[in-house]
């Protein structure tokens, strides 16, 4: 956020690594593939990290996702209680995958 509560303009660079950032604070409950029409898990309990410019997805003790921040488009559900990521995949040899995070929300 800039000087005098600006949010940064969707799509930016700086937009990107806000979404990161603010993703990165979660705790993963479930992780979802769209493919298609279907949803598919592909893990649970787990967690988010960046590192050097690159955003990981990390469950059942193994990275699930990795992309490379300005590459990814993320947005936040209506419930805030989860996020859509969609970027090229470094696990999968740069494959463009959407999945669906969902955060463990404390109350």
């Amino acid at each position: 956020m800039g000087l005098f509560g600006r949010k940064p303009k969707e799509g930016t660079p700086a937009f990107r690594r806000a979404m990161a950032e603010n993703i990165a604070r979660r705790r993963l409950r479930y992780a979802v593939e769209r493919i298609d029409d279907t949803d598919i898990i592909i893990g649970r309990e787990g967690g988010f990290n960046i590192r050097d410019g690159v955003f990981i997805v990390f469950a059942d003790s193994r990275v699930i996702f990795r992309c490379n921040i300005d590459e990814m488009e993320a947005s936040e559900l209506m419930s805030l209680g989860g996020a859509i990521i969609t970027a090229p995949d470094l696990e999968s040899g740069g494959k463009v995958r959407t999945i669906l995070v969902h955060y463990i929300i404390n109350y």
